[in-house]
């Protein structure tokens, strides 16, 4: 492993995961595309549409069309109960066929998300510390490496 990809890889693991129920729209964009500022952002259900696996420095879902690791995507998502909204561009990290997975569940895909903000971040970081106190009755306190 590269010094750089086990940099980006010890930087993943300082972060906690939490399970969590988001409304989410997925739109895989090709390079050119992704650096023009003037597509429209998607619009979103305000009730939950998947359930990801999400950190700040991205999210694992399972979706019903298939993605290619190396797909360059842009995320729009929901944060429930506050409503908060989060458009990132992202990288498929990762991705695959479940073998009994559901019609609407059968591919899955990590992504990393690319050039986050500091208050995107910070909303994320939050969000996940709520997310959590709530997993644990209010009992965790979420500490995060710098």
């Amino acid at each position: 492993m590269g010094g750089n990809a086990q940099v980006k890889a010890e930087e993943r693991r300082n972060y906690r995961r939490v399970s969590d129920a988001v409304a989410l729209h997925i739109e895989v964009v090709d390079s050119e595309a992704a650096n023009d500022a003037s597509l429209e952002l998607a619009e979103l259900p305000d009730h939950p549409t998947h359930v990801v696996s999400l950190s700040p420095s991205g999210l694992k879902c399972y979706h019903s069309q298939p993605f290619n690791d190396g797909d360059r995507v842009r995320l729009s998502m929901v944060l429930f109960p506050d409503k908060a909204r989060i458009d990132v561009e992202a990288n498929v990290v990762n991705s695959g066929e479940l073998p009994r997975g559901g019609k609407n569940d059968r591919f899955f895909a990590g992504m990393a998300f690319q050039k986050v903000t500091d208050e995107t971040r910070n909303t994320l970081l939050e969000h996940i510390d709520a997310v959590a106190r709530q997993s644990f009755g209010g009992a965790v306190k979420l500490v995060y490496k710098n």
